[in-house]
């Protein structure tokens, strides 16, 4: 079998067939190409049947792709060989023996939308309050104990998520594991768990998978769990020939529960083990993988490798650092136009990446405005998002009353006991009368027994939306809108793991409805909604073509030739929590996936002052560009208002005195309120904190105002410090 194109230390990788062996191989040195021929050389050279071959990867895609190079290197048939997912592979096996472990082997397969209507069942027969916890969050509480098992009680583990609910919690739980075992189904955690146990309590079935497997492969494997390394052991006991091929720089899912230090004590775990280092990059030129060298060195528990490329010439990663996210996203559209007609780049060729969702929203407009396509990769569009179409469908509403499909989203937001049964009496009635929904919606007595009291608290909100609203500004009445119609607390009350991120996106959507105050000549409510129609208008997004934006979780395992790295600021990236939580080794991984993107053009940029959920703060640059030494970074930043003075580094402390209006006042550091503490609320108006409960972002204070005390989220109030 012919090698030649490998280089010396690929071909050592693909050759070296006994034992275990940690392949570390660094962002885009050839790892594919090294997993498929490595299988293709066990089968040809060394004549193991493909029968015993166990090759695991992360998604079907990949799967698949490995398959098909496989099969076209040696034109075999690999329908013999086991290349799966841990998923999709361990419901193969659970096919033949699941009657050992208590199930039939017709079990079903519960994907999230079943276990989420299993658990809404379950939740509402042990009386739990839907606005304590979602289905959706009992479903991530479930998979975290789960996931826990064997390392600690799950009467223990529930009463760390929740102690005042852990007693409701674990009657979900055992009803949920009841409810599944009943119906003779799995969840996803199941398929894995399951599979374990399979191999952990029957002898034969053990001995028959780790005799069957000669030869273990593992993709990726710095994102796997706890779970799938306690099975990639077990099949690999008894030849030991464990093949694992990963980058503990590029491991940034241990939120999701991958377990870096699986990759980390590899040679601990597999005593003998050859490490195989693949340095060489084959996508970027040497200057990037300089900067994205430097970052990662500063992390605290990695293995040493460095990046180095062949292709020494190239520019040097350029930094712009402006005074607001306005004046960012205006850079890089002009940019990303220079670079298309000046420079013959193609759209496809560029991405744009950022920390948060949320950024998304301003990189959007500014690509609008500059006529340039784009498509949203693995997210959808910032204004197509649900928690911002009801605020849009609700705002729609105060200014034009007949809107009868901005009503029908909103008039059960949050719920008030509205049916389907009573929306189509709602529909035919105002068909009837030739009358909006809303009108009729007033009238509802007239078709339905309880039809006053049940629009009534639609109505009731509306009116109260209205009186908030009068004379205010565009950014007030969306600020209003929050509050008043109740979709804030619903989302607060949901504790959903998705609430922080629709928050955030409400928040930042309230941002620009007050720079749309200070921007147009004459702001009004017509005017904001009117923009925003044109900006929603996806015929200027391109599916195919365009500029990809996507955040930098979603960018692992591209490339393009064009790199935007957008919000290099301490307190977004790396993130504020990160840092408060001790995970900022994660934060500088992934900021090292995001450099490793580009093969030919890198930039990186932030801003000084950035209005973030209604909020505004003045961050400096980013501690990564600070961890780059200058003189390998090229400073593109124009001339600021404001005062740069030199540090020790290539990276500015930048002062200038921040603009007087309503978002620069408003803290949402939970951190920096005390009891005692005088305090102004945007509707409730001067106050004083009686007490705080609460770690984190999950901070409440009690707060007495003039006409009433009320419990207040810390990260989310609008609250201004006056002593």
């Amino acid at each position: 079998m012919d090698l030649s194109f490998l280089s010396d230390v690929q071909r050592k990788a693909v050759t070296t067939v006994d034992g275990p062996v940690l392949v570390l191989a660094g962002a885009g040195s050839g790892k594919t190409s090294v997993l498929t021929n490595r299988v293709a050389y066990l089968i040809k050279e060394k004549q193991v049947d493909s029968y015993a071959i166990l090759a695991i990867t992360f998604t079907n895609k990949a799967a698949k792709e490995m398959k098909d190079r496989i099969a076209a290197l040696l034109e075999f048939d690999t329908s013999r060989m086991m290349i799966s997912t841990f998923h999709s592979m361990c419901a193969k096996f659970l096919r033949w023996d699941a009657e050992k472990i208590g199930y039939s082997n017709g079990f079903t397969i519960y994907d999230t939308d079943d276990s989420i209507s299993v658990i809404k069942k379950v939740a509402q027969n042990a009386g739990l309050n839907p606005a304590q916890f979602s289905p959706r969050y009992l479903l991530h509480i479930i998979s975290t104990v789960k996931n826990s098992s064997g390392r600690m009680p799950v009467q223990e583990c529930l009463k760390d998520i929740s102690e005042d609910f852990s007693d409701q919690l674990c009657q979900i739980y055992d009803a949920y594991i009841r409810r599944l075992a009943n119906e003779n189904a799995m969840d996803f955690d199941d398929l894995l768990i399951n599979m374990l146990k399979l191999l952990n309590t029957d002898k034969q079935a053990r001995e028959y998978y780790t005799n069957r497997f000669r030869y273990v492969l593992v993709d990726e494997y710095q994102d796997t769990n706890s779970i799938q390394y306690e099975l990639v052991k077990i099949f690999s006991e008894k030849y030991k020939n464990l093949f694992v091929v990963g980058d503990d720089d590029q491991s940034i899912y241990g939120w999701r529960g991958a377990d870096i230090q699986n990759i980390l004590n590899f040679e601990r775990d597999f005593p003998g083990a050859t490490v195989i280092k693949l340095e060489q990059n084959y996508r970027s030129h040497q200057k990037i993988l300089d900067a994205a060298n430097a970052v990662i060195q500063g992390a605290t528990d990695r293995k040493d490798k460095t990046l180095w490329s062949t292709v020494r010439e190239g520019n040097r990663p350029k930094v712009y650092i402006a005074q607001n996210e306005y004046a960012e996203g205006e850079y890089i559209a002009k940019e990303i136009t220079t670079l298309v007609k000046e420079d013959e780049k193609a759209y496809s060729d560029i991405a744009v990446l950022y920390r948060t969702h949320t950024q998304s929203r301003v990189l959007e407009e500014k690509l609008r405005a500059y006529g340039i396509p784009y498509k949203i990769f693995g997210d959808t569009s910032f204004y197509a998002r649900s928690e911002i179409k009801y605020m849009i469908a609700y705002m729609t509403l105060l200014e034009n009353k007949s809107s009868d499909t901005a009503l029908l989203r909103v008039i059960n937001t949050p719920r008030r006991g509205i049916g389907a049964v009573s929306i189509v009496k709602l529909t035919e009635f105002a068909a009837k009368e030739g009358i909006s929904l809303y009108e009729a919606a007033e009238r509802a007595g007239e078709f339905l027994p309880d039809g006053k009291p049940k629009f009534g608290a639609f109505l009731e909100t509306m009116e109260k939306i209205q009186a908030a609203t009068e004379g205010k500004s565009v950014g007030e009445t969306a600020e209003a809108v929050f509050f008043h119609s109740g979709y804030r607390d619903m989302l607060l009350l949901e504790d959903d793991i998705s609430t922080e991120t629709k928050v955030e996106n409400v928040e930042e959507f309230i941002s620009s409805a007050f720079a749309y105050d200070k921007d147009a000549e004459e702001p009004t409510l017509e005017g904001f909604l009117s923009t925003v129609s044109l900006i929603t208008d996806m015929d200027t997004v391109s599916e195919e073509g365009g500029v990809s934006l996507m955040t930098l979780h979603s960018s692992k395992g591209l490339e393009f030739d064009t790199v935007f790295i957008a919000g290099m600021e301490e307190n977004l990236f790396p993130s504020r929590r990160s840092v408060a939580e001790g995970r900022i080794d994660e934060e500088r991984r992934l900021c090292y996936v995001g450099i490793t993107r580009a093969k030919k053009l890198l930039y990186m940029t932030g801003c000084v002052n950035r209005n973030l959920y209604s909020g505004s703060s003045i961050n400096r640059p980013s501690q990564f560009l600070e961890d780059i030494p200058k003189e390998l970074l090229e400073n593109i930043t124009g001339s600021l208002s404001g005062k740069i003075e030199a540090r020790s580094s290539f990276v500015k402390e930048i002062q200038f005195k921040p603009q007087i209006g309503f978002a620069n006042k408003i803290h949402t550091d939970p951190d920096i309120f005390r009891a005692g503490m005088t305090v102004k609320h945007t509707k409730f108006g001067k106050g004083k904190i009686q007490s705080i409960a609460g770690e984190g972002d999950q901070k409440v204070a009690l707060v007495a105002f003039a006409d009433t005390e009320r419990k207040l989220f810390l990260s989310f109030a609008p609250l201004i410090v006056l002593d």
